[in-house]
C-alpha cells in the first residue's frame, strides 16, 4: 500500500491518469418487507449498487496492479509512465501502465487483476502496444477532472476512477476519491463525480457539502457498523458502497423523510436496503 502511495503521487506529478471501468452484473437492491423501496427510489439504490461496486473493483485493480507493476518494471520513473488506465476484460480488470508517444499514449506494462491478485502480466517494448482511441478518452477524461478547482480535503492527490455512464451518449463517468490515507479512517466528504461527455463536462457533483472522515477505531474498539446522515439524496449513493468496500463495515445512513438505509457487504457483492 506504501508503494502505491508513492507511485501515485509520482505520477500524479506528471500527468496522471484515469481508471476505465464498465458495468458488471449484480444482485438487485434489496427491501425489508416491512419497509419497501419505493419506486421513486429504485434508480437511486440499484444506481448506487452498481456503480459503488464497479469503482471499488477498478480502484483495487489499480491498487494490485501498481504494486504488481513496481515489481516488474523496478525503475518505472525514468520509463516516462504517465500514469494508467483499467480495461474491463473477459477474465478481470486489466491495468495498463502507459506513457506519451507521439500525439498519443502506448503501453509499458499490463497486468490482469481477477479480484483476488494478479493473474497475468505483461512488459511492452516502446511502439509494441499503442493505444486505441477508446483508452486515450480514458486518459484524457481523467487528465480533464484533475485539471479543475475543487474543495478538498486532503493534501494527498486525488484517486481517479472513470466509467462508461452506461447512457446512448456514450459519456463516462470520472471521479476525484480523496485517498484513505491510514486504515483508522475512511474519508467519506470531498469526493467528486463529473460527466463527461464527447471529451467536455457535461455535469458534476460533490457528494458531501464538507469533509468528512469516520473514525473505524474508537479508544481502541473497532465498531460493529457505522452511521452517517445524508441529505442530499433521497437514497444511499455509490460513494456509501464504495465507503463501506474500505471500511470493511456495514454503514446505516439516514436521508431525509426519516428514512434509514442498511448498506452491506454479502458474499463479496453491496446491498442496499431500508430499515425504516
Amino acid at each position: 500500500m506504501n508503494k502505491f502511495k508513492a507511485f501515485a503521487i509520482f505520477l500524479s506529478a506528471c500527468l496522471s491518469a484515469a481508471a476505465p471501468l464498465a458495468a458488471q452484473e449484480l444482485p438487485p437492491a434489496k427491501a425489508d418487507a416491512a419497509a419497501p423501496i419505493t419506486d421513486a427510489e429504485r434508480p437511486g439504490v440499484q444506481q448506487a449498487v452498481n456503480l459503488g461496486w464497479l469503482v471499488y473493483s477498478y480502484d483495487q485493480a489499480a491498487w494490485h496492479g501498481t504494486d504488481a507493476m513496481l515489481e516488474d518494471v523496478p525503475d518505472a520513473r525514468t520509463r516516462g509512465i504517465a500514469g494508467w488506465i483499467v480495461n474491463d476484460i473477459e477474465d478481470g480488470w486489466e491495468t495498463v501502465f502507459f506513457r506519451p508517444a507521439g500525439s498519443g499514449y502506448e503501453a509499458v506494462w499490463a497486468g490482469v487483476y481477477d479480484g483476488r491478485k494478479v493473474i497475468r502480466r505483461t512488459t511492452y517494448a516502446a511502439g509494441e502496444r499503442q493505444f486505441v482511441p477508446s483508452e486515450v478518452a480514458l486518459v484524457e477524461a481523467s487528465l480533464l477532472v484533475r485539471g479543475q478547482k475543487v474543495d478538498r480535503c486532503s493534501a494527498k492527490p486525488f484517486n481517479t476512477v472513470v466509467i462508461p455512464t452506461g447512457k446512448p451518449n456514450g459519456g463516462l463517468y470520472a471521479y476525484l476519491l480523496v485517498p484513505q490515507e491510514t486504515t483508522n479512517v475512511v474519508p467519506l466528504g470531498g469526493h467528486y463525480r463529473f460527466e463527461i461527455v464527447d471529451g467536455k463536462i457535461a455535469g458534476q457533483r460533490q457528494f458531501t457539502k464538507s469533509c468528512i472522515a469516520l473514525p473505524l477505531e474508537q479508544d481502541g474498539n473497532r465498531p460493529n457498523s457505522l452511521f452517517i446522515t445524508h441529505l442530499l439524496d433521497q437514497t444511499p449513493t455509490e460513494i456509501h458502497v464504495f465507503s463501506v468496500f474500505a471500511a470493511e463495515l456495514p454503514m446505516f445512513v439516514g436521508t431525509g423523510q426519516d428514512r434509514i438505509w442498511a448498506v452491506e457487504i454479502a458474499n463479496g457483492k453491496p446491498h442496499i436496503r431500508v430499515i425504516k
